[in-house]
């Protein structure tokens, strides 16, 4: 396996019905990750 420290992402900002709609992959990765995940806008 990776020896990953950090898991950096991207996002674009959606919110409301739009992230309902959507899904949203970044908070699918933070709330499973096992490492710590940033969400840069």
């Amino acid at each position: 396996m990776n020896d990953i420290d950090l898991i950096v992402m991207g996002t674009l900002g959606r919110s409301g019905i739009d992230r309902i709609v959507m899904g949203s992959v970044a908070v699918d990765v933070v709330r499973h990750a096992k490492t710590r995940v940033m969400v840069v806008k």
